[in-house]
């Protein structure tokens, strides 16, 4: 008889997928959208409660976020803001402008 394995738990899954899928931000380009955005690392931090440096780190590619952080950093830079930097896109648009035609 085989012998069984302990049991998966929920955190496995979590870490394991979490680790496979994590956004790969272009530093540059998401300096250039936190600028454009006018928005801080720390206003980041803040907004998603997470670490400022830890932020810096990430965004660096020195470290993984957690969910909660690029969670938080996609919020503050918008839908063609997270395009943009992740490299879905390569022009960056203001999310919040109203033009007319003139």
């Amino acid at each position: 008889m085989a012998e069984e394995s302990a049991p998966r738990v929920m955190s496995d899954f979590i870490l394991s997928d979490m680790n496979n899928t994590a956004p790969k931000l272009i530093p540059v380009r998401c300096k250039a959208a936190l600028l454009i955005r006018r928005k801080t690392l720390i206003d980041i931090a803040r907004t998603g409660g997470v670490g400022w440096r830890h932020l810096a780190f990430v965004i660096a590619g020195q470290r993984v976020g957690s969910e909660r952080l690029y969670r938080a950093l996609r919020d503050a830079l918008g839908t063609s803001g997270w395009a943009f930097v992740t490299g879905e896109s390569d022009s960056l648009y203001d999310d919040g402008a109203h033009h007319a035609a003139a």
